[in-house]
């Protein structure tokens, strides 16, 4: 079983999370994963949608040897968080970078990576380029792509209006899921699920949930 973390902060963008969450949970699309919510404290966070989620637990308790991806959720607090918080979740992005583990940030949650020195090793997009490319700690700019969400190794960045293409790259980030399968969970919500059906559901890789 592959251990997932959502990191969400105060006035979270609950859209973000919703596609690739509730794709990791469903076993006739993916295989045996489990995800649970961290933050910075165990109080209620409650998204811009007014969805209240209480965090399985802190950000200092979430350890890289037994999670397998960090995917951080944009939303209205980036960026205003303590020092200290921003601290946490920097040493926390590089300890998952350093040991090669899946580490997917969309919306704000990329900005906050590429004004942190985060992104300057890989291909990644953000949700304005304008807001990144003169900061003291950005030095990557040649490697900016003006897409929906970019895959580079296990590192994938999204726009925030495109949570549908990030679950794709993160289901694909973390290499044990069938493309066919991912395929099939993007055409639900592009080309309609009676037409996916159609097109993918003798092909798809159907999990056995009995077990």
């Amino acid at each position: 079983m592959k251990n997932i973390i959502f990191l969400i902060l105060d006035e979270f963008a609950d859209w973000e999370t919703a596609f690739l969450s509730s794709a990791l949970n469903d076993k006739n699309i993916t295989p045996s994963y489990s995800i649970k919510f961290a933050s910075i404290d165990m109080e209620i966070k409650t998204s811009m949608g007014n969805l209240k989620v209480l965090p399985n637990l802190i950000l200092d308790k979430i350890n890289e040897n037994t999670t397998d991806g960090l995917i951080l959720i944009g939303g209205k607090s980036w960026r205003n968080q303590s020092f200290k918080t921003e601290c946490t979740i920097i040493e926390l992005v590089k300890k998952f970078k350093d040991n090669n583990k899946v580490v997917g940030a969309i919306c704000d949650a990329a900005y906050f990576l590429a004004i942190n020195s985060l992104l300057n090793d890989c291909r990644h997009t953000v949700n304005n380029f304008d807001e990144i490319k003169d900061n003291q700690n950005y030095k990557n700019s040649e490697s900016f792509i003006n897409t929906n969400s970019v895959l580079d190794r296990k590192i994938i960045t999204a726009k925030g209006d495109s949570p549908l293409h990030f679950a794709a790259d993160v289901m694909r980030a973390l290499g044990d899921i069938p493309e066919k399968n991912i395929d099939f969970f993007f055409n639900i919500y592009t080309i309609g699920f009676t037409e996916a059906m159609k097109k993918y559901s003798s092909k798809i890789m159907w999990y056995n949930t009995s077990k």
